[in-house]
């Protein structure tokens, strides 16, 4: 059986506010989902000079759910992403587990943070 997580991003700016969600397979761990999907919206998130510009990207991708979807879903792993554009700052969750992120994560940051989730 195939390992399948869901991940909501939830984006708080001056201009905007609202979540939206992102399922897929091959990760059943907040580690793995850290390190090979949030990782990357995190970057993407960060190198933008707007929120707008992340989202169309990410709308554009398809990469997203409806959110009744998401909650119809029973993936092995739950996380969420949550950024603070106005302070810039990242946190991720899973289970009852939350890490903060600073304002900027380089990609092996965001790695070895993924690895302290798993101790």
């Amino acid at each position: 059986m195939t390992a399948t997580y869901a991940l909501s991003v939830a984006i708080e700016s001056h201009d905007y506010r609202g979540e939206f969600y992102l399922m897929g397979d091959k990760y059943d761990t907040g580690e793995d989902v850290l390190k090979y999907v949030a990782t990357d919206h995190i970057l993407a998130l960060k190198q933008r000079p707007h929120v707008a510009e992340y989202l169309l990207e990410t709308l554009r991708d398809g990469e997203n759910v409806s959110k009744a979807e998401y909650d119809q879903a029973t993936p092995d792993v739950s996380c969420g992403l949550h950024f603070d554009v106005n302070h810039q700052q990242f946190g991720f969750w899973v289970g009852d587990r939350r890490v903060e992120i600073g304002r900027r994560p380089t990609k092996s940051e965001l790695r070895s943070i993924a690895d302290d989730l798993s101790v």
